[in-house]
């Protein structure tokens, strides 16, 4: 998508972002517009009036879902941040735990800034076992694997699923991750260490 052609379609698009945003269709021409024309001031008007409204509902929609990641990746800053926001305000264990949202916030984690990162992360792990939650749920543990990511916090996650690998067996999701990681049962260390130190 040319500079010209891009302008030409934002500005026909004028008036009906949020409709197209959350359109099978439309969403994927926005997040062409945006990938190749995020700055073009018709591209950022357009992508505005997208943000208008609930930028959360944009986060939870099939089709809106993709538009929101996109304005992570390609969208100016004051875009991204309003995205980033969003989650933030509107419960950040909810979202890990949506079929859609928690796509969004996994591409936040990957490509917010260092700042807005550490405050997903921080937020994400304020309350007590709340990775370990996470981690034993079909959505919740892509956003684990997504704070193993992140350099601030990576040691304290592996930290807190290495306490928790005999709960983490229970489940199928975190059994994965478990054994995604190569982490041991605490008890099992312990044996192994013994007997190889007996042996």
């Amino acid at each position: 998508v040319g500079t010209r052609d891009s302008t030409f379609l934002a500005c026909e698009l004028q008036g009906w972002g949020r409709v197209i945003g959350l359109n099978a269709s439309g969403s994927g021409v926005l997040c062409r517009l945006l990938e190749f024309s995020a700055r073009e001031p018709m591209v950022v008007a357009l992508v505005d009036e997208v943000l208008a409204k609930d930028a959360a509902a944009l986060c939870c929609h099939k089709c809106g879902h993709r538009v929101a990641m996109s304005i992570i990746s390609n969208g100016l800053e004051r875009q991204r941040s309003r995205v980033i926001g969003a989650l933030l305000e509107g419960g950040l264990q909810r979202f890990a735990r949506h079929r859609f949202a928690a796509h969004v916030l996994e591409h936040a984690l990957a490509q917010g800034s260092v700042a807005e990162v550490g405050l997903l992360a921080a937020a994400l792990m304020a309350q007590a076992g709340a990775v370990v939650s996470l981690a034993c749920h079909g959505f919740g543990v892509q956003i684990v694997r997504g704070l193993l990511d992140v350099p601030q916090v990576s040691k304290i996650v592996r930290r807190y699923l290495q306490k928790a690998v005999p709960k983490l067996r229970k489940d199928k999701y975190g059994s994965a991750l478990v054994d995604e990681l190569g982490l041991q049962d605490p008890e099992d260390s312990w044996v192994t260490a013994f007997a190889a130190g007996g042996a």
